[in-house]
């Protein structure tokens, strides 16, 4: 599990440069012992009875009452000009034009710092 992103810092002097400056972090190279596995933590809730990590079960009821209706709204009335987008891409071309339209754009992360 890694946290990655880059930003932008001055470059010390007098003058007001910037530079990108990336920043990862990679649990895995800085973890002191094995981690526990997919549910393992989860599992280990229900056996001790801690519930802290479960909803009651009025809450998930009270959940759907406030959501079902607006996604059966949303499916009554698709917008044709919404901007789906495969979940196997950056976003929908309209993103693009959004911040086109003053000049600036998306850059993406190597995939290797």
């Amino acid at each position: 599990m890694a946290i990655r992103f880059q930003l932008q810092s001055k470059i010390p002097g007098l003058e007001m440069d910037l530079d990108t400056v990336d920043v990862l972090f990679d649990y895995s190279d800085n973890k002191k012992s094995d981690s526990p596995k997919a549910y393992e933590t989860l599992l280990l809730d229900v056996i001790n009875g801690d519930q802290t990590l479960f909803m009651r079960a009025d809450q998930v009821e009270t959940t759907w009452r406030i959501i079902m209706p607006i996604l059966d709204y949303l499916e009554k009335n698709i917008d044709p000009d919404f901007p789906n987008y495969s979940v196997d891409t950056w976003g929908p071309e309209k993103a693009e034009a959004l911040i086109a339209k003053d000049g600036f754009n998306w850059f993406n992360l190597p995939d290797k710092i």
